[in-house]
């Protein structure tokens, strides 16, 4: 009986636990209202540092991989209207014999969101520029 209950609680720990750091949903201010949010959707190779001066760290977490997405995705749900964002971008790819690093940090973003509607991060790398932009999905 002792070992049942210890099984149990140790499989209900680990699931709370995980679910925990599995989420790659954020919520900037939960006090705003539904119809004044929009989405932003943040892919594996970026991290927002600031938004509208507020230090954040909005990114994929390292256990939310979902088996069926080829990317993980964060998503954040933030008021609508003008804001700033200072994102960093972190892209490794394997080429066989070495791994090519793309980086740039502290880029600095604003876009007036609009309520009802959802935003992804782009990379534009041109040579040795990186640019990022917002996209309406």
């Amino acid at each position: 009986m002792k070992g049942r209950l210890f099984f149990v609680s140790f499989v209900l720990f680990i699931g709370l636990f995980m679910g925990g750091c599995a989420s790659n949903n954020f919520v900037y201010d939960r006090s705003i209202g539904e119809e004044s949010i929009c989405l932003l959707k943040i892919p594996d190779d970026f991290t927002v540092v600031k938004f509208d001066g507020k230090n954040v760290k909005w990114k994929t977490s390292v256990w939310g991989l979902n088996i069926t997405q080829k990317k993980k995705v964060a998503t954040v749900k933030i008021p609508a209207g003008e804001h700033k964002l200072i994102v960093n971008y972190l892209q490794r790819t394997n080429l066989g014999t070495y791994t090519r690093i793309s980086r740039a940090d502290g880029i600095e973003l604003s876009f007036d969101f609009q309520p009802g509607n959802a935003y992804s991060l782009l990379p534009i790398i041109l040579g040795d520029r990186i640019t990022l932009i917002i996209r309406k999905e």
